[in-house]
């Protein structure tokens, strides 16, 4: 079906009228009718200026103004207020907010890669950085223990390297460690240190008192 535009142009071109005479004859200027050739709404006043435009260029066309503003009809859609939207700009309420083209995906695949890199690399820049992770389990701050053998207990980094009173111990696989020590009757200071592979280190100290049980 021919647009309100085409149909315009082919009657005015049949009738080998200029838009400069037809501007004179109906007293609408140029710049209006080239608009309603070219369907351009927006060049346009508002709509009932576009429906008179219309009528009039119509009929001295030879044409029947009633179709034509029917076929507009048809054209376009109406908003509740008397504002003019071409068909295919207004989106419908439920219309996804994004649409995925093939362009979308690449560059939403391309942006999640370059996150999970990028925190990858800021991983990796914490780990070289940061001191090793270290919690201690036992003995409690300020314990009272009643025997000289003293359990040391805890968890740090697996790969990281762990003293006790500057006395190395084995570490498992997932970190954990736990030795005995032998401490003398008193208060006692215990220094438990981890050091990472990049030699950063984290130190906790216990001090704790030991008693005879007598």
């Amino acid at each position: 079906m021919l647009t309100v535009g085409e149909i315009l142009i082919k009657a005015r071109s049949e009738k080998k009228l200029s838009l400069e005479e037809i501007e004179k004859k109906i007293r609408i200027r140029k710049k209006f009718l080239i608009a309603l050739e070219d369907n351009d709404w927006d060049r346009l006043p508002s709509l009932p200026y576009i429906k008179g435009f219309l009528k009039n260029y119509s009929s001295f066309l030879g044409l029947k103004s009633e179709e034509m503003i029917a076929i507009f009809r048809r054209q376009f859609t109406l908003k509740e207020k008397s504002d003019l939207l071409p068909s295919g700009v207004t989106k419908p309420l439920n219309e996804p907010f994004i649409r995925f083209t093939p362009q979308t995906i690449v560059f939403t695949v391309f942006v999640s890669f370059a996150i999970i890199f990028f925190s990858y690399l800021f991983m990796q820049y914490r780990t070289i950085t940061n001191a090793p992770n270290l919690q201690i389990e036992k003995p409690l701050e300020g314990e009272i223990i009643y025997s000289e053998n003293v359990t040391v207990s805890g968890k740090t980094d697996p790969d990281a390297v762990v003293s006790v009173n500057n006395q190395k111990i084995v570490l498992s696989e997932t970190g954990e460690f736990s030795t005995n020590i032998t401490l003398p009757p008193g208060i006692n200071t215990i220094i438990i240190e981890s050091t990472s592979k990049n030699s950063k280190k984290k130190s906790v100290t216990r001090n704790i008192q030991i008693q005879n049980n007598q």
